[in-house]
């Protein structure tokens, strides 16, 4: 059982306490009825607000996850129906009915007790997630361009579409990106028609001289702007005119994504782009899969038609230094990323994605800026505070896992910005990345960042 799930046996418990209550409040009725002088309003209003109690105390019951469950249920629930059979069996004694007494409730303590055992071992447990094994991707010699330009779309989107969910592969794209028609989420451009594009944006003015002119080093990348001769030699075009292309543009973009910023979607007056350099940590793209993202960038608008991809096979690109690394076929998907625990915080972090949207203390690369700063020991504690505040922690650890796990419970504004950070950026699916001890350790590293010295 993880934390974030229902604790299914105190959940089952919870449900019989409701039944037993209109059972009491029943049998309390009955036996008014069958006596006289009995003051049937008074025990009948009493065992009425007791079952009425116990109804809304199980219903609450399902709002809550496995250790707010437990935390309830031993500090409030279980201390109500104690108190109802304690006042049940008043209601006997002073009617002198103790002798007509059901079986049921010599049986309900049995089976309580017996019950509790049970739920207290299976929670002592060593809690584990079953997860199958991974599985070795499947390397082939020669891929045909529809292939590799799935291949893109992979590494893009993930093999996986999960119903209700961003779908989201190993290049993170789709956190900031859209790419169909009309489909503008704000924080980074909309990826329809970028093969058209490309070709025209390396002829812009603004290109040539924004935010760096053509010639130029970008520090954080590394790159040449404008200067394909000069791209690292491990993702070098292969082949082509001397002059800028379309495919330059794209790459460059993936690689050096502060050598152009597009009009309204950079930072600082658009001279710095939020997009992380995905040729390093922690997605660290390989040149085949920056070849597969560029195939499948020039070629997603045209369906079917791969005229206007320029990139070249793996089998035919002489830069590639090995063979072509897809995923295996679909009956034989990729297993989903999922963090042990045993990983050092550093490879925990980077395999969760987190230093592409946030700036984390002490973790090296993590300068994202697309969310907000993790200064958690010194912020989340104001957060609580905070009159929009609607989630449920009472203290720092409390609000990291609640993070962490329900991203939408609190959304922090942007106060450079002048507005909230977008609800929904963050992925709702950590809780299926993480085991307990994975999580457990996350919350208690990022529940002590805070700002240099």
């Amino acid at each position: 059982m993880l934390p974030e799930q229902h604790d299914i046996l105190f959940s089952f418990i919870a449900i019989l306490f409701a039944v037993f209550g209109v059972f009491v409040f029943g049998n309390v009725v009955q036996a008014c009825r069958e006596r006289e002088g009995l003051n049937s309003k008074l025990w009948g209003g009493i065992f009425a607000a007791y079952a009425i109690a116990c109804f809304l105390m199980t219903v609450h019951m399902f709002d809550l996850v496995q250790a707010e469950q437990l935390k309830f249920f031993f500090s409030t629930y279980l201390w109500v129906v104690v108190t109802l059979l304690l006042t049940w069996g008043v209601f006997f004694k002073s009617n002198k009915i103790e002798a007509q007494s059901p079986p049921i409730i010599r049986g309900f303590f049995f089976w309580t007790t017996v019950s509790l055992l049970l739920a207290g071992y299976t929670n002592w447990l060593p809690q584990q997630r079953s997860d199958p094994p991974p599985k070795e991707a499947a390397v082939v010699g020669d891929l045909t361009m529809e292939e590799f330009a799935e291949m893109g779309r992979v590494i893009i989107f993930g093999a996986k579409q999960v119903a209700g969910q961003k779908s989201i592969g190993k290049g993170q794209c789709p956190l900031c990106h859209t790419f169909d028609p009309g489909d503008n989420m704000g924080r980074c451009p909309n990826l329809f028609g970028v093969e058209e594009r490309s070709h025209k944006r390396v002829k812009e003015d603004r290109y040539a001289s924004s935010p760096m002119a053509i010639g130029e080093v970008e520090p954080a990348s590394g790159i040449v702007k404008g200067k394909p001769s000069e791209i690292p030699e491990e993702y070098k075009r292969q082949h082509g005119p001397d002059e800028l292309t379309g495919e330059d543009y794209l790459r460059e973009s993936l690689m050096c994504p502060t050598c152009y910023v597009v009009k309204g979607f950079g930072k600082d007056n658009d001279t710095k782009s939020p997009m992380p350099v995905i040729v390093k940590p922690p997605i660290s793209l390989s040149r085949t899969e920056v070849n597969a993202v560029v195939a499948y960038l020039q070629s997603k608008d045209t369906p079917g038609e791969f005229a206007s991809v320029t990139v070249p096979l793996p089998q035919d690109d002489a830069g590639n230094t090995g063979g072509a690394v897809v995923e295996a076929p679909a009956e034989d998907e990729d297993r989903p990323v999922f963090v042990t625990g045993k990983e050092d915080i550093q490879a925990m972090i980077n395999t969760l994605g987190c230093p592409l949207c946030h700036t984390i203390p002490g973790v090296e690369g993590a300068v994202g800026e697309l969310g907000p700063k993790l200064h958690e020991k010194i912020n989340a504690p104001k957060r609580i505070k905070d009159a929009n505040y609607k989630g449920k922690a009472t203290n720092t650890k409390e609000y990291v896992r609640e993070s962490i796990l329900n991203p939408g419970a609190y959304v922090v504004f942007n106060e450079e910005a002048g507005e909230s950070y977008p609800d929904g950026l963050m992925p709702t699916t950590f809780s299926e990345m993480l085991s307990v001890q994975a999580l457990d350790k996350l919350v208690d590293f990022i529940s002590q960042t805070e700002p240099p010295a």
